[in-house]
């Protein structure tokens, strides 16, 4: 199996998900899953379906302010990409929280089919 890192195709495309997801446009993100698209996000329960899929990652940015990818490094598998993030929750009191997280994305037809989100979130609500 071939890996490039930071390849320019695959930087592109983690490049426009996360842009939808910062921006919180819930279908510029849908539009970039597969309709039966697996969604995992931390120790949640597997999500089926882009409707779904786009639906979860809508209530849970919800909870929020305001969200920022910073792009650490990227890797492509043939058809995997792997980001290593850092992530900017902004809360609804103002207040931040910066954590590392990663994701594999299993690519069908240049659209995500499988979505892993690997991230400890639970500092952000802890009381």
């Amino acid at each position: 199996m071939s890996s490039t890192q930071k390849p320019t195709a695959a930087v592109e495309f983690v490049s426009k998900v996360y842009e939808a997801i910062d921006s919180m446009d819930e279908q510029g993100f849908a539009n970039c899953l597969t309709e039966n698209c697996t969604f995992v996000y931390a120790n949640s329960d597997p999500v089926i379906g882009r409707a779904n899929a786009a639906a979860a990652s809508q209530s849970f940015l919800k909870l929020l302010a305001g969200i920022k990818h910073d792009l650490v490094n990227v890797w492509a598998f043939e058809n995997v990409i792997v980001s290593q993030v850092s992530v900017t929750y902004t809360r609804k009191d103002g207040s931040t929280l910066t954590i590392p997280a990663a994701t594999i994305w299993k690519l069908r037809d240049k659209l995500i089919d499988e979505c892993r989100i690997y991230a400890d979130t639970s500092p952000l609500f802890a009381g």
